[in-house]
């Protein structure tokens, strides 16, 4: 009998509001169903009743062969914000094996529900691909007409400080986002991204920038487009002061911002700056640096 050697891992995540008052505040609440490596630490609450909570990767890191399932929804008037407590990371798998040389991708698939009126900010920390690594990452995202879904996505090709980069390593990530009603489904966003070496070193690509982040805001559909515009204004503010390459966009119903630089530090901060500025225009609190994040103590907004 062959012993096997990769994870699939699973984690399911269910989010209500449970009409208990916090002053004038209902507080969101979860139920959940996991396997490893996934762990769910300790969640909290802000003065909206809003559910932060982490996700642990208890193995440390993905190798060729992984495949991990997460999967959330919420219910009605709920407000969530998930994050991670650690960079995820992509082990080399080109070259390992002499059975596979070619290497085996590790992947991950998300499933998002979005039901009325209710918000997810998922904003996890970097994902790292070491050399020779292969990641493939889906996400397929279902909200309703008044629900509202932020999502930041930071890639790091290869560890650039000891002098590594991505090699024969692949990163591939599709994001989906569907808008429901009762007639029809309606697309909001579709996004495909493949980065590899010959990205990481074209002068049309990265140009040798390690660092890709993505932020994406979908909105509800009935969200001012004024107030979007002001806050475009606000954001290429930000973006003029910063010495990366970034870039945004209005969609038809929120915003696209990329991310390129060296700098993984950069890009949380330029993120987190953005996301303050849509908790402003949407009349959500402010939101704070999360505790399970790195290098917050040295970081000031």
């Amino acid at each position: 009998m062959i012993k096997k050697t990769s994870w699939e891992g699973n984690c399911f995540l269910n989010f209500f509001n449970n009409k208990a008052s916090l002053g004038n505040v209902n507080k969101t609440i979860f139920k959940s169903k996991s396997t490893s490596p996934y762990k769910l630490l300790k969640s909290t609450h802000d003065e909206e009743g809003r559910c932060i909570l982490p996700v642990l990767h208890t193995a440390g890191g993905l190798v060729g062969g992984d495949l991990l399932e997460f999967e959330v929804n919420l219910e009605k008037n709920s407000k969530v914000l998930l994050t991670t407590s650690s960079a995820q990371k992509v082990y080399g798998s080109v070259g390992i094996s002499k059975v596979n040389p070619k290497g085996t991708f590790s992947k991950q698939k998300n499933l998002i529900k979005i039901l009325d009126n209710s918000h997810l900010e998922y904003l996890p920390q970097e994902t790292i691909i070491f050399a020779n690594g292969l990641y493939d990452q889906r996400f397929e995202v279902s909200i309703s007409e008044t629900s509202s879904f932020l999502f930041t996505d930071l890639i790091r090709l290869g560890r650039s400080s000891s002098g590594e980069s991505i090699e024969s390593g692949v990163f591939r990530s599709k994001l989906e986002i569907i808008r429901n009603n009762d007639l029809y489904d309606d697309w909001e966003y579709v996004d495909q991204i493949e980065l590899s070496k010959a990205s990481f070193v074209s002068q049309s690509g990265m140009d040798y920038k390690p660092v890709f982040g993505s932020l994406i805001w979908i909105c509800e559909k009935d969200f001012s487009k004024s107030k979007i515009s002001n806050l475009v204004g606000n954001i290429k503010k930000i973006l003029n002061e910063s010495d990366n390459y970034l870039s945004t966009g209005i969609l038809e119903n929120g915003i696209s911002v990329r991310f390129l630089g060296s700098s993984s530090q950069d890009a949380r901060k330029c993120f987190f700056c953005i996301w303050k500025q849509i908790r402003s225009v949407c009349g959500f609190c402010e939101p704070k640096y999360q505790g399970v994040w790195p290098l917050q103590d040295s970081m000031n907004y």
